[in-house]
């Protein structure tokens, strides 16, 4: 008697395991910690084209402000926080570096002796829970 109940318990879970397997989950060919395609309009990619602009100004030893002029390619990874990996274009902004806090209202410089862009690469990575966001990478040319 033990045996057939054995034999229908082993058939009712081969029969939740079929229905397990018929769900909407679909395979993806993304695999985990890989690095993916995101949207250059995407707040959080801003925010990290914003970190890589304060970077890139407080190295840099120009008496301008730099600022992005576009965002060429962005990626996201996730590696112990959010890794954004970003192409962009920075360029050279009317506002000295003293005024750092109106970045938003500086206006590109329009003079052809002043106007520079630089095409930038950074690697961003913010860990969330540790309140850190730090620019691991920044190569301008």
């Amino acid at each position: 008697m033990s045996a057939l109940l054995g034999l229908v318990i082993l058939l009712m879970l081969g029969a939740r395991a079929q229905d397990a397997t018929n769900t909407d989950i679909r395979p993806t060919t993304v695999d985990p910690g890989f690095p993916r395609n995101a949207s250059t309009n995407d707040p959080e990619v801003q925010k990290a084209v914003r970190i890589t602009v304060y970077a890139y100004n407080n190295i840099s030893n120009d008496a301008f402000l730099f600022k992005d002029l576009e965002i060429e390619k962005a990626m996201i990874q996730v590696v112990k926080g959010i890794k954004y990996m970003i192409r962009m274009k920075l360029a050279r902004t009317i506002c000295y570096k003293s005024m750092k806090d109106f970045l938003d209202e500086c206006d590109f410089q329009q003079s052809k002796q002043l106007k520079q862009i630089f095409k930038c690469y950074s690697e961003v990575w913010k860990i969330s829970w540790q309140h850190t966001e730090k620019v691991s990478i920044l190569e301008c040319s």
